[in-house]
């Protein structure tokens, strides 16, 4: 048998597949997908939660003009006018007071009597000495005109300390040259009048807290007076006010406050007082405050620096932007049933799309909570569902709703509307209040919430 030679064809494959080559490639598309979907796709931007306090915006502070009850007296006649009782004191009704000497030769009598017996008494020296030393503790170098007002006082102080020690002495020898007066009322004697004595807070203008345009007159021992002009002035009552510029910003803070902390900036004096806006000759409202002590101490002070004292208010700060309101329906916490885990809120609800006795407990999430109502966003529910109770056949229809303000949070990924209440505002933040089951320090919520809507996928 002949061996024949067999011809063998071999086929050429087409094409090979590479495993590898495959998985490579499977990779690269899946990368060039997500490279593609991360440039396309809009970043929702977000704010981790802080913690932050209004303390940087309380504690205003206020020039005030202060009004009390003065009562204004007039000389009875022309002559120079000597006092025998210091500025600021407080007297009763017929203390020996001033005197009158139509000749000057009074005047000359005590400044003799002065050089006889001018070495003043301990209590004198003390009396000058708190004065320097009150007037050297608060000098302002921005209000220099103080110093002119501080040297009438201070010279009135020491020429009315040495006549108290030399009217002893000349009381005797009075006759027609001159009058010894006593007061007409108690209170605290000034020696200044300023054309505010009659000022009531509903008469006050924009125009009065113009400073520039103030005008006050100072009276001192050895001054001319002529007959009908002011000689002296009372404070006549312990209480007085304060009325000081209200912004819109502050009589909406402070509309429906009565009680407030002041401090006086002058001596860093704090104490409680009386608040009420009223509206002032020009229409604009102003705060008086009202304080039933320390009279006294300010008798001689028209304007005074204030500070309205608050205690801050600390919370979570959260940027404006990202709060927002919505609508959240109200659900009686009597339809509710607790989960498995004794923490979860579910409810029973009724499916329109299935059959009539068949039902499911459903645990959406839960925005907020009070005594009697569950409140869930409308992203969970449809209007018109209905709930029933675990243990009843009573029926309750989803449909009622609340508005609240509030924030997306995204931690999980998705947006979970939380209700936040706010304290009070800064710039362009919220400081809003620290729930125990609400939003935390450290929580990611939206920067834009306008942007986004409830259960929405978040890429961050």
């Amino acid at each position: 048998m002949d061996k024949r030679k067999k011809n063998h064809i071999r086929y050429r494959s087409l094409f090979r597949i590479n495993a590898g080559i495959v998985i490579f490639g499977l990779i690269l598309i899946y990368l060039f997908i997500n490279i593609v979907i991360y440039f396309t796709t809009e970043r929702t931007k977000y704010y981790e939660v802080t913690e932050g306090s209004n303390a940087e915006k309380i504690n205003n502070s206020y020039e005030g003009i202060a009004l009390r009850d003065e009562i204004i007296k007039y000389a009875n006649e022309s002559g120079y006018v000597d006092y025998f009782i210091r500025e600021g004191s407080r007297i009763s009704k017929n203390s020996t007071l001033y005197s009158i000497d139509s000749s000057g030769e009074l005047n000359k009598l005590l400044k003799d009597s002065g050089k006889e017996s001018s070495k003043l008494t301990q209590n004198n020296l003390d009396t000058i000495n708190d004065l320097l030393k009150d007037f050297n503790n608060n000098f302002d170098n921005m209000k220099f005109n103080n110093l002119y007002d501080f040297k009438s006082t201070l010279k009135g102080t020491v020429v009315d300390l040495i006549n108290m020690n030399s009217l002893q002495k000349i009381a005797k020898k009075k006759g027609g040259y001159f009058t010894i007066n006593k007061s007409e009322v108690s209170g605290l004697v000034l020696y200044r009048v300023d054309d505010f004595e009659t000022l009531k807070p509903k008469k006050i203008k924009l125009s009065h807290f113009n400073k520039t345009n103030y005008v006050s007159a100072h009276f001192s021992s050895g001054d001319k007076i002529e007959k009908g002009t002011p000689i002296y002035k009372v404070i006549h009552d312990e209480e007085w006010n304060i009325v000081v510029k209200f912004s819109n910003s502050d009589i909406k803070k402070y509309k429906n406050v009565t009680k407030i902390s002041v401090k006086f900036l002058k001596d860093n004096l704090t104490t409680t007082a009386n608040l009420k806006i009223i509206k002032g000759a020009d229409g604009n409202k102003y705060g008086v405050i009202t304080l039933a002590k320390y009279a006294v101490r300010y008798a001689t002070d028209r304007f005074l620096d204030i500070e309205i004292v608050e205690t801050p208010k600390v919370g979570l700060k959260i940027p404006k932007s990202s709060i927002i309101s919505n609508e959240l329906y109200v659900i009686p916490k009597e339809y509710s049933k607790k989960g498995k885990d004794d923490v979860s809120i579910g409810f029973n609800i009724q499916n329109s799309n299935r059959k009539k006795d068949d039902s499911e407990i459903y645990y959406p999430p839960i925005a907020h909570s009070d005594e009697n109502n569950y409140y869930v966003s409308k992203a969970y529910f449809n209007e018109g569902d209905v709930i029933t109770k675990s243990d009843s056949h009573s029926n309750y229809i989803i449909g009622k709703t609340q508005k609240f303000m509030g924030v997306y949070n995204i931690n999980n990924g998705y947006t979970v509307f939380e209700i936040v209440n706010i304290l009070d505002t800064i710039d362009e933040y919220y400081i809003v209040k620290k729930e125990q089951d609400g939003l935390k320090i450290y929580d990611r919520i939206v920067l834009n919430a306008g942007n986004v809507s409830e259960n929405q996928i978040i890429f961050q």
